[in-house]
C-alpha cells in the first residue's frame, strides 16, 4: 500500500514537471519568457520602499542602456534622416545650398532641426554627439515618465511605468536612430510639465511655450500640445477663473506662435534657406493618409502628385469617396499599424547575417531580433492594456485631475493619424503619454500584488 502510494505521488510530481517543462519550452519558443523575467524585476523594484534618489539612478540607468545601444547598433543614417544629417554637416561648413534641394523647397520646417544638427557638428564636430545627446533626451523622457505618474498616481506605479519605459525596446531603437523625435518630445514634456504644475504662474505658462514651439520647430508637433491644453482649459473653466485662464492662454498662444514666426523670419533672412520653416505642400500628408492600398503609409507611386496641388485635391476627393465599409477598412488598418504595432526590426543588410560569438556558441542577429520584438510587442500590448484598465476605473479622478490632459491629447492624436499618412516612429512622441496613463493600470496590480504578499506574511506569523 505504503509502495502504491509513493509511486501515485511520483506520477503526480512527473506530470506536474513535464507540463511546467511544456510551459517553459512554450513561454521561450515565444520569446515570451524575457517579459516575464523583466516585468517580475520591475515589480520588485517597484516595491521595494528603501530605493533613495531612484529618479537619479533611473536617468543614469537609462543613460547607460542608451549608450550601449548606440555602441551596439551603429546604424547608417537612411532615407530622410541622411539627407538631414547631410545638410546639417553643409550648415555646419556655413554651405547652405542645401536649401535647393526639393526637399528643403517643399519642407521648409526641416531646416530647424537641420540648424540644431549643424550647431552641435559645428561645436564637436562628431556625428556620435548628437547620438549622446539624443540618449540624454531620450534618458530624461523615461525620468518624466517618473515624475508625471509620481504626480498623478503613485510612487510604486510611476517606477513602474517608468522602468518599463526605459528598456521599452521600441524606445531604445529610436536611439539608434538620428532622428528629429528626440529633442522635440524632450522639449515638449518639459514644457507640458510647466503647463501641468500647480499653482501656476504667467512665467509657467511663459516657459511652456517657449519650450513647446521650439520642440516643434524641431518636429511639427506641437500644434498637438497646443489644440490638447486649450481643451483641457475650456473644459475645466469656472465662472471665477474665466479672466484668468483667458490671459495665461492667450499669453502661451501668442509667444507660441511669435517665436515659430520669428525662427522662420530668422532662417529666411540669414540665407540659411529661403523657404523659411514653412510647409509649402500641407497636402502631402493626406494624400499618403488616404491611400487605400498603402494602409495611409508612405507611397513612391504617390511622388507624381507631389508637385500638382490640384491633382493632390482630386486624388484626395478620390480616395475620401468611397464606400463606407472600404473608408472603415482604411481607418481599422490605420489604428492598428499606428497604435497597435511599433515596428523595430533593423531591415539592414548589414546585420542580417551578423552573428554574435557567446561561449563559443553562434548566435545570429535575427534570432536575438526576433526576441527583442516579441519582447517590445508584450511589453507595449500589457502597458496599452494597463493604460485602458486605469482610464477605465479611474475616469471620474482623471477628469479632475491633470493626467485628463494626456488623455485629451491621445484622443486629438488619435483623430490626427486617421487623416495623415502614419509611420512606426510618428508614435514616439505619444508613447510616453501611454506609459504615463498606464500608471493607473500598474497601481491596480501593484496593489493586488501587495496584499497578496501581505497576506502570505500574515499567514506565517500565525502559523
Amino acid at each position: 500500500m505504503k509502495n502504491k502510494n509513493v509511486l501515485t505521488n511520483l506520477f503526480m510530481y512527473l506530470t506536474i514537471i513535464v507540463f511546467s517543462l511544456i510551459t517553459l519550452i512554450f513561454l521561450v519558443q515565444n520569446n515570451i519568457i524575457m517579459s516575464i523575467l523583466s516585468y517580475l524585476v520591475v515589480v520588485f523594484i517597484s516595491l521595494k520602499n528603501d530605493i533613495k534618489k531612484f529618479s537619479v539612478i533611473l536617468f543614469i540607468a537609462s543613460f547607460v542602456i542608451r549608450l550601449a545601444m548606440i555602441f551596439i547598433f551603429n546604424f547608417a543614417p537612411v532615407s530622410d534622416f541622411e539627407t538631414l544629417l547631410n545638410a546639417s554637416k553643409d550648415f555646419a561648413n556655413g554651405d547652405f545650398s542645401f536649401q535647393k534641394d526639393a526637399y528643403f523647397t517643399m519642407w521648409g520646417y526641416q531646416t530647424g532641426f537641420v540648424v540644431y544638427q549643424g550647431i552641435i557638428l559645428k561645436i564637436f564636430n562628431s556625428v556620435f554627439a548628437l547620438k549622446v545627446l539624443n540618449a540624454i533626451f531620450s534618458s530624461v523622457l523615461c525620468l518624466l515618465v517618473y515624475l508625471f505618474g509620481k504626480k498623478i498616481c503613485s510612487e510604486k506605479s510611476a517606477r513602474m511605468a517608468s522602468l518599463l519605459y526605459m528598456i521599452f525596446p521600441f524606445s531604445l531603437y529610436m536611439n539608434t536612430v538620428l532622428a528629429n523625435h528626440h529633442i522635440a518630445a524632450f522639449l515638449t514634456y518639459i514644457g507640458i510639465f510647466f503647463l501641468l504644475k500647480d499653482n501656476k504662474k504667467i512665467r509657467d505658462y511663459m516657459i511652456a511655450a517657449v519650450l513647446i514651439s521650439v520642440g516643434n520647430i524641431m518636429r511639427p508637433e506641437g500644434i498637438i500640445v497646443v489644440f490638447s491644453f486649450f481643451l483641457f482649459e475650456i473644459f475645466r473653466l469656472k465662472k471665477e477663473t474665466v479672466l484668468k485662464v483667458t490671459k495665461s492662454l492667450l499669453v502661451f498662444i501668442i509667444i507660441y506662435f511669435i517665436i515659430g514666426f520669428s525662427s522662420s523670419l530668422i532662417v529666411q533672412k540669414t540665407g540659411v534657406n529661403s523657404q523659411g520653416l514653412s510647409n509649402n505642400n500641407p497636402l502631402w500628408k493626406f494624400v499618403l493618409g488616404f491611400n487605400h492600398e498603402s494602409c495611409g503609409y508612405y507611397s513612391a507611386e504617390d511622388e507624381k502628385y507631389l508637385n500638382d496641388k490640384e491633382k493632390e485635391i482630386e486624388v484626395i476627393k478620390e480616395r475620401i469617396n468611397v464606400s463606407p465599409l472600404k473608408m472603415v477598412k482604411l481607418m481599422t488598418c490605420k489604428v492598428n499599424h499606428f497604435w497597435l504595432q511599433s515596428d523595430i526590426s533593423s531591415k539592414n543588410e548589414m546585420y542580417s547575417s551578423k552573428t554574435y560569438d557567446v561561449l563559443g556558441m553562434q548566435i545570429k542577429f535575427t534570432d536575438v531580433e526576433k526576441i527583442v520584438v516579441s519582447f517590445n510587442k508584450v511589453l507595449y500590448v500589457i502597458t496599452f492594456l494597463m493604460c485602458i484598465i486605469g482610464v477605465t476605473f479611474n475616469r471620474k479622478k482623471i477628469i479632475k485631475d491633470k493626467a485628463y490632459f494626456f488623455v485629451i491629447m491621445m484622443i486629438v492624436t488619435f483623430f490626427v493619424y486617421l487623416l495623415i499618412e502614419i509611420q512606426p516612429r510618428y508614435a514616439y512622441f505619444i508613447h510616453v503619454s501611454i506609459f504615463i496613463l498606464s500608471t493607473y493600470g500598474y497601481e491596480i496590480v501593484l496593489n493586488k500584488v501587495y496584499d497578496l504578499l501581505n497576506k502570505k506574511k500574515k499567514m506565517k506569523l500565525r502559523s
